[in-house]
Protein backbone atom coordinates (compact mmCIF):
# COMPACT_ATOMS: atom_id res chain seq x y z
CA UNK A 1 0.00 0.00 0.00
CA UNK A 2 2.84 2.42 0.87
CA UNK A 3 4.56 1.77 -2.46
CA UNK A 4 1.26 2.36 -4.26
CA UNK A 5 0.90 5.73 -2.54
CA UNK A 6 4.45 6.67 -3.49
CA UNK A 7 3.65 5.87 -7.12
CA UNK A 8 0.46 7.99 -6.97
CA UNK A 9 2.41 10.92 -5.48
CA UNK A 10 5.08 10.53 -8.16
CA UNK A 11 2.50 10.48 -10.95
CA UNK A 12 0.87 13.62 -9.53
CA UNK A 13 4.26 15.37 -9.56
CA UNK A 14 4.77 14.40 -13.20
CA UNK A 15 1.33 15.80 -14.03
CA UNK A 16 2.22 19.06 -12.24
CA UNK A 17 5.45 19.40 -14.20
CA UNK A 18 3.93 18.54 -17.57
CA UNK A 19 0.63 20.43 -17.23
CA UNK A 20 1.25 23.32 -14.79
CA UNK A 21 5.02 23.78 -15.02
CA UNK A 22 7.53 25.83 -13.04
CA UNK A 23 8.29 29.52 -13.37
CA UNK A 24 12.03 30.24 -13.60
CA UNK A 25 12.51 33.94 -12.82
CA UNK A 26 15.64 34.38 -14.90
CA UNK A 27 15.83 35.05 -18.64
CA UNK A 28 19.06 33.08 -19.19
CA UNK A 29 17.47 30.01 -17.59
CA UNK A 30 14.63 30.04 -20.07
CA UNK A 31 17.12 30.05 -22.97
CA UNK A 32 19.07 27.17 -21.43
CA UNK A 33 15.91 25.12 -20.98
CA UNK A 34 14.71 25.84 -24.53
CA UNK A 35 18.10 24.82 -25.94
CA UNK A 36 17.80 21.52 -24.04
CA UNK A 37 14.41 20.82 -25.61
CA UNK A 38 12.27 21.82 -22.62
CA UNK A 39 9.01 23.56 -23.51
CA UNK A 40 8.81 27.14 -22.18
CA UNK A 41 5.62 29.21 -22.52
CA UNK A 42 4.60 32.40 -20.73
CA UNK A 43 7.61 32.22 -18.41
CA UNK A 44 6.81 28.65 -17.35
CA UNK A 45 8.79 25.52 -18.17
CA UNK A 46 7.01 22.23 -18.83
CA UNK A 47 8.76 18.87 -18.48
CA UNK A 48 7.83 15.52 -19.97
CA UNK A 49 8.27 12.32 -18.01
CA UNK A 50 10.94 11.20 -20.46
CA UNK A 51 12.94 14.37 -19.89
CA UNK A 52 12.67 14.03 -16.13
CA UNK A 53 13.84 10.41 -16.25
CA UNK A 54 16.68 11.24 -18.63
CA UNK A 55 18.17 13.97 -16.47
CA UNK A 56 17.45 12.25 -13.17
CA UNK A 57 19.54 9.31 -14.38
CA UNK A 58 22.55 11.63 -14.65
CA UNK A 59 22.50 12.59 -10.95
CA UNK A 60 24.90 10.45 -8.87
CA UNK A 61 23.25 7.99 -6.50
CA UNK A 62 26.17 8.18 -4.10
CA UNK A 63 29.02 10.62 -3.55
CA UNK A 64 31.50 11.68 -0.89
CA UNK A 65 31.84 15.23 0.40
CA UNK A 66 35.51 15.70 1.24
CA UNK A 67 36.57 17.52 4.39
CA UNK A 68 39.87 19.27 5.08
CA UNK A 69 40.44 16.47 7.61
CA UNK A 70 39.65 13.22 5.82
CA UNK A 71 38.41 11.71 9.11
CA UNK A 72 35.28 13.83 8.57
CA UNK A 73 34.60 12.87 4.95
CA UNK A 74 30.85 12.43 4.58
CA UNK A 75 29.31 9.73 2.38
CA UNK A 76 25.90 10.56 0.94
CA UNK A 77 23.75 7.73 -0.38
CA UNK A 78 20.31 6.30 0.43
CA UNK A 79 21.36 4.42 3.59
CA UNK A 80 23.78 6.37 5.78
CA UNK A 81 22.66 9.10 8.21
CA UNK A 82 24.46 12.44 8.41
CA UNK A 83 23.43 15.28 10.70
CA UNK A 84 23.78 19.04 10.37
CA UNK A 85 23.11 21.64 13.11
CA UNK A 86 20.49 24.39 13.03
CA UNK A 87 20.44 26.70 10.02
CA UNK A 88 19.15 30.19 9.34
CA UNK A 89 17.98 31.59 12.69
CA UNK A 90 18.46 35.36 13.26
CA UNK A 91 17.79 35.16 17.00
CA UNK A 92 19.14 33.51 20.13
CA UNK A 93 16.67 32.34 22.77
CA UNK A 94 18.07 32.27 26.30
CA UNK A 95 17.04 29.64 28.82
CA UNK A 96 14.72 32.13 30.57
CA UNK A 97 12.82 32.71 27.30
CA UNK A 98 14.38 36.07 26.48
CA UNK A 99 15.13 36.56 22.79
CA UNK A 100 18.01 38.63 21.44
CA UNK A 101 19.69 39.20 18.09
CA UNK A 102 22.32 36.63 17.16
CA UNK A 103 25.83 38.07 17.01
CA UNK A 104 29.04 37.05 15.28
CA UNK A 105 30.35 35.82 18.64
CA UNK A 106 27.42 33.38 18.70
CA UNK A 107 28.42 32.13 15.27
CA UNK A 108 31.96 31.51 16.49
CA UNK A 109 30.69 29.70 19.57
CA UNK A 110 28.36 27.43 17.61
CA UNK A 111 31.12 26.68 15.09
CA UNK A 112 33.26 25.45 17.98
CA UNK A 113 30.42 23.39 19.49
CA UNK A 114 29.71 21.75 16.13
CA UNK A 115 33.39 21.01 15.60
CA UNK A 116 33.79 19.15 18.91
CA UNK A 117 30.51 17.24 18.61
CA UNK A 118 30.89 13.68 17.25
CA UNK A 119 27.33 13.89 15.88
CA UNK A 120 28.47 16.09 12.97
CA UNK A 121 30.82 15.61 10.04
CA UNK A 122 29.81 18.98 8.59
CA UNK A 123 30.00 22.52 9.95
CA UNK A 124 28.90 25.97 8.87
CA UNK A 125 26.05 27.33 6.83
CA UNK A 126 23.95 29.86 8.68
CA UNK A 127 24.51 28.42 12.17
CA UNK A 128 22.95 31.72 13.21
CA UNK A 129 22.58 34.90 11.15
CA UNK A 130 24.92 37.45 12.80
CA UNK A 131 23.21 40.83 13.08
CA UNK A 132 26.46 42.72 13.66
CA UNK A 133 28.01 41.79 10.29
CA UNK A 134 27.25 43.72 7.09
CA UNK A 135 24.58 41.77 5.19
CA UNK A 136 26.59 41.98 1.95
CA UNK A 137 29.56 40.38 3.69
CA UNK A 138 27.85 37.90 6.00
CA UNK A 139 27.66 34.89 3.64
CA UNK A 140 31.38 34.95 2.90
CA UNK A 141 32.15 35.75 6.55
CA UNK A 142 30.28 32.69 7.81
CA UNK A 143 31.95 30.30 5.36
CA UNK A 144 35.38 31.87 6.00
CA UNK A 145 34.85 31.39 9.74
CA UNK A 146 33.91 27.76 9.21
CA UNK A 147 37.02 27.14 7.13
CA UNK A 148 39.28 28.52 9.85
CA UNK A 149 37.50 27.22 12.96
CA UNK A 150 36.75 23.70 11.71
CA UNK A 151 38.23 21.00 9.49
CA UNK A 152 34.91 19.24 8.87
CA UNK A 153 32.91 19.29 5.63
CA UNK A 154 31.53 22.72 4.78
CA UNK A 155 27.92 23.84 4.52
CA UNK A 156 27.71 26.85 2.22
CA UNK A 157 25.37 29.83 2.24
CA UNK A 158 23.08 30.65 -0.67
CA UNK A 159 22.73 34.23 -1.86
CA UNK A 160 23.26 35.66 -5.33
CA UNK A 161 25.93 35.26 -7.99
CA UNK A 162 28.38 37.67 -6.37
CA UNK A 163 28.20 36.22 -2.85
CA UNK A 164 28.42 32.65 -4.14
CA UNK A 165 31.47 33.55 -6.23
CA UNK A 166 33.10 34.93 -3.08
CA UNK A 167 32.46 31.63 -1.29
CA UNK A 168 33.82 29.55 -4.16
CA UNK A 169 36.91 31.76 -4.30
CA UNK A 170 37.52 31.06 -0.59
CA UNK A 171 37.04 27.34 -1.21
CA UNK A 172 39.48 27.51 -4.13
CA UNK A 173 42.09 29.05 -1.82
CA UNK A 174 41.54 26.36 0.81
CA UNK A 175 41.56 23.39 -1.57
CA UNK A 176 44.34 24.21 -4.02
CA UNK A 177 42.74 26.30 -6.74
CA UNK A 178 39.64 26.44 -8.92
CA UNK A 179 40.44 23.35 -10.98
CA UNK A 180 41.27 21.30 -7.88
CA UNK A 181 38.00 22.37 -6.27
CA UNK A 182 36.06 21.09 -9.27
CA UNK A 183 37.51 17.58 -8.84
CA UNK A 184 35.79 16.78 -5.53
CA UNK A 185 32.58 17.73 -3.72
CA UNK A 186 33.66 20.05 -0.90
CA UNK A 187 30.88 22.46 -0.05
CA UNK A 188 27.10 21.85 0.02
CA UNK A 189 24.81 24.75 -0.88
CA UNK A 190 21.09 24.91 -0.15
CA UNK A 191 18.89 26.04 -3.06
CA UNK A 192 15.38 26.97 -1.95
CA UNK A 193 12.51 27.06 -4.40
CA UNK A 194 9.80 29.69 -4.12
CA UNK A 195 6.54 27.84 -3.58
CA UNK A 196 4.21 27.50 -5.31
CA UNK A 197 6.21 26.35 -8.35
CA UNK A 198 8.72 29.17 -8.79
CA UNK A 199 12.48 29.62 -8.49
CA UNK A 200 13.77 33.16 -8.08
CA UNK A 201 16.78 34.84 -9.65
CA UNK A 202 19.03 34.65 -6.56
CA UNK A 203 18.50 30.91 -6.17
CA UNK A 204 19.22 30.36 -9.87
CA UNK A 205 22.38 32.47 -9.78
CA UNK A 206 23.60 30.48 -6.78
CA UNK A 207 22.78 27.26 -8.63
CA UNK A 208 24.77 28.36 -11.70
CA UNK A 209 27.90 29.19 -9.72
CA UNK A 210 27.80 25.94 -7.74
CA UNK A 211 27.40 23.83 -10.87
CA UNK A 212 30.31 25.65 -12.52
CA UNK A 213 32.44 24.36 -9.65
CA UNK A 214 30.80 20.91 -9.62
CA UNK A 215 29.74 21.36 -5.99
CA UNK A 216 26.74 19.61 -4.37
CA UNK A 217 23.31 21.21 -4.53
CA UNK A 218 20.69 20.59 -1.84
CA UNK A 219 17.36 21.33 -3.54
CA UNK A 220 14.98 22.45 -0.78
CA UNK A 221 11.32 23.27 -1.47
CA UNK A 222 9.40 24.28 1.66
CA UNK A 223 5.75 24.73 0.72
CA UNK A 224 3.59 25.44 3.76
CA UNK A 225 0.39 23.38 3.61
CA UNK A 226 -2.53 25.80 3.54
CA UNK A 227 -0.29 28.82 2.90
CA UNK A 228 2.10 28.38 -0.02
CA UNK A 229 0.95 24.87 -0.88
CA UNK A 230 -2.23 22.77 -0.83
CA UNK A 231 -3.61 22.25 2.68
CA UNK A 232 -3.89 18.50 2.08
CA UNK A 233 -0.58 16.74 2.87
CA UNK A 234 -0.74 14.64 -0.30
CA UNK A 235 -1.07 17.72 -2.53
CA UNK A 236 1.67 19.56 -0.67
CA UNK A 237 4.01 16.56 -0.97
CA UNK A 238 3.32 16.18 -4.70
CA UNK A 239 3.98 19.86 -5.36
CA UNK A 240 7.20 19.91 -3.31
CA UNK A 241 8.38 16.81 -5.14
CA UNK A 242 7.64 18.48 -8.48
CA UNK A 243 9.74 21.51 -7.46
CA UNK A 244 12.67 19.22 -6.62
CA UNK A 245 12.42 17.27 -9.86
CA UNK A 246 12.18 20.39 -12.03
CA UNK A 247 15.19 21.97 -10.33
CA UNK A 248 17.09 18.70 -10.57
CA UNK A 249 16.55 18.65 -14.34
CA UNK A 250 18.01 22.14 -14.66
CA UNK A 251 20.98 21.18 -12.47
CA UNK A 252 21.81 18.22 -14.69
CA UNK A 253 21.36 20.27 -17.87
CA UNK A 254 23.88 22.76 -16.52
CA UNK A 255 26.36 20.13 -15.34
CA UNK A 256 25.56 16.45 -16.00
CA UNK A 257 26.59 14.40 -12.97
CA UNK A 258 26.52 17.34 -10.54
CA UNK A 259 25.88 15.96 -7.01
CA UNK A 260 22.35 16.62 -5.76
CA UNK A 261 20.62 16.06 -2.43
CA UNK A 262 16.85 15.63 -2.38
CA UNK A 263 16.23 18.16 0.42
CA UNK A 264 12.49 17.85 1.04
CA UNK A 265 11.19 20.45 3.55
CA UNK A 266 7.41 20.67 3.15
CA UNK A 267 5.81 22.20 6.26
CA UNK A 268 2.37 22.89 7.67
CA UNK A 269 0.54 26.08 8.66
CA UNK A 270 -1.35 26.69 11.88
CA UNK A 271 -4.71 27.75 10.46
CA UNK A 272 -5.53 29.74 13.60
CA UNK A 273 -2.47 32.01 13.37
CA UNK A 274 -1.20 31.50 9.79
CA UNK A 275 2.24 30.79 11.27
CA UNK A 276 4.45 27.97 10.00
CA UNK A 277 4.35 24.85 12.18
CA UNK A 278 7.36 22.53 12.11
CA UNK A 279 6.53 20.71 15.36
CA UNK A 280 3.30 19.34 13.94
CA UNK A 281 2.97 15.62 13.17
CA UNK A 282 1.85 16.88 9.76
CA UNK A 283 5.41 18.06 9.13
CA UNK A 284 6.78 14.67 10.19
CA UNK A 285 4.26 12.81 8.03
CA UNK A 286 5.25 14.81 4.97
CA UNK A 287 8.95 14.29 5.76
CA UNK A 288 8.37 10.54 5.80
CA UNK A 289 6.85 10.49 2.33
CA UNK A 290 9.49 12.86 1.00
CA UNK A 291 12.18 10.46 2.19
CA UNK A 292 10.39 7.53 0.53
CA UNK A 293 10.09 9.39 -2.77
CA UNK A 294 13.83 10.07 -2.64
CA UNK A 295 14.47 6.35 -2.04
CA UNK A 296 12.34 5.59 -5.10
CA UNK A 297 14.60 7.83 -7.18
CA UNK A 298 17.76 6.48 -5.53
CA UNK A 299 18.84 9.95 -4.36
CA UNK A 300 20.36 10.98 -1.01
CA UNK A 301 17.62 12.74 0.94
CA UNK A 302 17.06 15.26 3.71
CA UNK A 303 14.35 14.48 6.25
CA UNK A 304 13.39 15.25 9.85
CA UNK A 305 15.53 17.28 12.25
CA UNK A 306 15.13 18.66 15.78
CA UNK A 307 11.95 20.47 14.80
CA UNK A 308 9.73 22.29 17.27
CA UNK A 309 7.36 25.22 17.54
CA UNK A 310 8.05 25.57 21.28
CA UNK A 311 8.96 28.99 22.63
CA UNK A 312 11.52 27.65 25.09
CA UNK A 313 13.17 24.59 26.63
CA UNK A 314 9.93 22.90 27.57
CA UNK A 315 8.33 19.46 27.44
CA UNK A 316 6.90 20.52 24.07
CA UNK A 317 10.37 21.19 22.65
CA UNK A 318 11.42 17.71 23.73
CA UNK A 319 8.56 15.60 22.41
CA UNK A 320 8.25 17.49 19.12
CA UNK A 321 11.99 17.22 18.39
CA UNK A 322 12.09 13.56 19.39
CA UNK A 323 9.24 12.76 16.98
CA UNK A 324 10.94 14.50 14.07
CA UNK A 325 14.38 13.00 14.74
CA UNK A 326 12.82 9.56 15.22
CA UNK A 327 11.33 9.83 11.73
CA UNK A 328 14.75 10.73 10.32
CA UNK A 329 16.28 7.60 11.83
CA UNK A 330 13.37 5.37 10.89
CA UNK A 331 13.39 6.47 7.25
CA UNK A 332 17.22 6.47 7.03
CA UNK A 333 17.46 10.13 6.13
CA UNK A 334 20.88 10.86 4.70
CA UNK A 335 21.18 14.59 5.39
CA UNK A 336 19.32 15.65 8.52
CA UNK A 337 19.23 19.45 8.61
CA UNK A 338 18.25 21.51 11.68
CA UNK A 339 19.08 18.53 13.88
CA UNK A 340 20.28 20.56 16.89
CA UNK A 341 19.39 23.91 18.42
CA UNK A 342 16.14 25.00 16.72
CA UNK A 343 13.31 26.64 18.68
CA UNK A 344 10.20 28.65 17.83
CA UNK A 345 9.53 27.42 14.29
CA UNK A 346 12.99 28.22 12.84
CA UNK A 347 13.03 31.67 14.50
CA UNK A 348 15.62 31.08 17.22
CA UNK A 349 18.67 29.02 18.11
CA UNK A 350 19.27 27.91 21.67
CA UNK A 351 22.48 26.69 23.25
CA UNK A 352 20.50 24.58 25.71
CA UNK A 353 18.35 23.07 22.96
CA UNK A 354 21.54 22.31 21.02
CA UNK A 355 22.86 19.95 23.71
CA UNK A 356 19.38 18.56 24.36
CA UNK A 357 19.06 17.58 20.68
CA UNK A 358 22.52 16.01 20.73
CA UNK A 359 21.32 13.74 23.52
CA UNK A 360 18.16 12.86 21.54
CA UNK A 361 20.37 11.91 18.58
CA UNK A 362 22.54 9.79 20.86
CA UNK A 363 19.48 8.05 22.32
CA UNK A 364 18.18 7.22 18.84
CA UNK A 365 21.58 5.98 17.72
CA UNK A 366 21.52 3.52 20.63
CA UNK A 367 17.90 2.49 19.97
CA UNK A 368 18.35 1.87 16.24
CA UNK A 369 21.62 -0.05 16.41
CA UNK A 370 21.35 -3.80 15.89
CA UNK A 371 20.93 -5.89 19.01
CA UNK A 372 24.04 -7.94 19.65
CA UNK A 373 22.90 -11.56 20.09
CA UNK A 374 25.56 -14.22 20.70
CA UNK A 375 26.75 -16.62 23.36
CA UNK A 376 28.40 -13.84 25.37
CA UNK A 377 25.47 -11.40 25.33
CA UNK A 378 22.89 -14.07 26.11
CA UNK A 379 24.84 -14.51 29.36
CA UNK A 380 23.55 -17.99 30.26
CA UNK A 381 26.63 -18.72 32.39
CA UNK A 382 26.16 -15.46 34.29
CA UNK A 383 22.50 -16.25 34.91
CA UNK A 384 23.44 -19.70 36.20
CA UNK A 385 26.10 -18.27 38.54
CA UNK A 386 23.72 -15.69 39.99
CA UNK A 387 21.00 -18.25 40.58
CA UNK A 388 23.58 -20.37 42.44
CA UNK A 389 24.49 -17.61 44.85
CA UNK A 390 26.24 -14.46 43.51
CA UNK A 391 24.82 -11.16 42.12
CA UNK A 392 24.85 -9.63 38.67
CA UNK A 393 26.44 -6.39 39.89
CA UNK A 394 29.57 -8.20 41.11
CA UNK A 395 29.74 -10.78 38.33
CA UNK A 396 32.69 -10.64 35.89
CA UNK A 397 30.24 -10.48 32.95
CA UNK A 398 28.94 -7.16 34.30
CA UNK A 399 32.41 -5.87 35.08
CA UNK A 400 33.61 -6.61 31.55
CA UNK A 401 30.62 -4.96 29.86
CA UNK A 402 29.56 -2.16 32.21
CA UNK A 403 31.04 0.54 29.95
CA UNK A 404 29.81 -1.06 26.73
CA UNK A 405 26.19 -2.15 27.15
CA UNK A 406 24.47 0.69 29.05
CA UNK A 407 23.55 4.02 27.50
CA UNK A 408 24.82 7.04 29.44
CA UNK A 409 23.14 10.48 29.25
CA UNK A 410 25.12 13.65 28.64
CA UNK A 411 22.62 16.02 30.29
CA UNK A 412 19.65 14.04 31.65
CA UNK A 413 19.28 13.80 35.42
CA UNK A 414 18.96 10.38 37.03
CA UNK A 415 19.76 11.11 40.67
CA UNK A 416 17.12 11.73 43.31
CA UNK A 417 16.71 15.46 43.90
CA UNK A 418 17.18 17.07 47.28
CA UNK A 419 14.14 18.68 48.96
CA UNK A 420 13.53 22.10 47.46
CA UNK A 421 15.58 21.55 44.29
CA UNK A 422 13.87 22.74 41.10
CA UNK A 423 14.09 19.87 38.57
CA UNK A 424 14.09 22.31 35.64
CA UNK A 425 16.96 24.33 37.12
CA UNK A 426 18.94 21.14 37.80
CA UNK A 427 18.51 20.17 34.14
CA UNK A 428 19.49 23.66 32.93
CA UNK A 429 22.62 23.52 35.09
CA UNK A 430 23.47 20.16 33.56
CA UNK A 431 23.04 21.63 30.07
CA UNK A 432 25.32 24.55 30.88
CA UNK A 433 27.95 22.23 32.35
CA UNK A 434 27.86 20.19 29.15
CA UNK A 435 28.21 23.32 27.00
CA UNK A 436 31.19 24.51 29.03
CA UNK A 437 32.78 21.08 28.82
CA UNK A 438 32.43 21.07 25.01
CA UNK A 439 33.85 24.57 24.65
CA UNK A 440 36.82 23.69 26.87
CA UNK A 441 37.49 20.67 24.64
CA UNK A 442 37.62 22.79 21.47
CA UNK A 443 40.99 23.17 19.78
CA UNK A 444 41.33 25.17 16.60
CA UNK A 445 42.43 22.77 13.83
CA UNK A 446 45.74 23.53 12.20
CA UNK A 447 45.76 25.23 8.81
CA UNK A 448 48.68 25.99 6.52
CA UNK A 449 49.95 29.49 7.31
CA UNK A 450 50.15 30.63 3.69
CA UNK A 451 46.59 29.43 3.02
CA UNK A 452 45.32 31.16 6.14
CA UNK A 453 46.97 34.41 5.05
CA UNK A 454 45.34 34.19 1.61
CA UNK A 455 41.95 33.64 3.25
CA UNK A 456 42.51 36.59 5.58
CA UNK A 457 43.69 38.84 2.75
CA UNK A 458 40.66 38.00 0.65
CA UNK A 459 38.28 38.87 3.49
CA UNK A 460 40.16 42.13 4.04
CA UNK A 461 39.70 42.80 0.33
CA UNK A 462 35.95 42.23 0.73
CA UNK A 463 35.87 44.72 3.59
CA UNK A 464 35.91 42.62 6.73
CA UNK A 465 37.16 44.38 9.84
CA UNK A 466 40.76 43.49 10.73
CA UNK A 467 39.86 43.08 14.40
CA UNK A 468 37.18 40.51 13.55
CA UNK A 469 39.61 38.59 11.36
CA UNK A 470 42.05 38.51 14.26
CA UNK A 471 39.59 36.70 16.55
CA UNK A 472 38.66 33.96 14.10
Amino acid sequence: MVNEKIEVLHRASIDILSQIGIEFQHEETKKILLDAGIEVKNNRAYFTEEQINEYMSKAPKEFIVYARDEAFNMRLNTEELNFTPGYGCPKIMEVDGKIRNALFDDYLKFAELVHVSPAFKINGGILVQPNDIDAKLSAAAMVYTTMKRSSKCIMGVSGNQESTEHIMHLASILFGGREELKKKPRIITLISTLSPLKIDRNALETLYVCTQYNQPIAIAPGPMAGGTGPISPAGNIAMANAEILGTLVLTQILNPGNPVIYTFAATTMDMRTCNVSIGSPGFTLQAKYGARLAKKYGLPCRSGGGMTDANGITAQSGFESMMSLFEAYQEKANFVMHSAGILDSFSSMSYEKFVMDLEIIDRLKYYFKELEVNETTLALDAIKDVVEGTTFIEHIHTVQRCRKDPWFPSISIRRRLMPGEDPNQVLYDSMHNRLEEMLRAYKKPEIDGSIEKQLDDYMLHLGMNKEIIGKI
